[in-house]
């Protein structure tokens, strides 16, 4: 597994060796939900599958981080 960074202009920051999310409890079910989602849509190890948490909320914008999760 491999986690990398990047800044609010989609530029790559850096790899990353821990990251923290801060979130609700009701923000962490959602996290839960959508990689739930992710196993689902991405099963059997597809290959290039790329999901993106901001595609299953609602309320995301610009100004809130996404979580992607990429199957290369």
């Amino acid at each position: 597994m491999e986690i990398v960074g990047y800044n609010k202009e989609y530029e790559f920051t850096d790899h990353l060796n821990e990251a923290t999310i801060t979130c609700t409890y009701d923000e962490l079910k959602k996290i839960a939900s959508f990689l739930d989602e992710v196993v689902k849509k991405c099963d059997n190890g597809k290959s290039n599958c790329c999901v993106h948490l901001r595609d299953y909320l609602k309320e995301w914008d610009k100004s809130s981080s996404d979580l992607i999760i990429l199957i290369p």
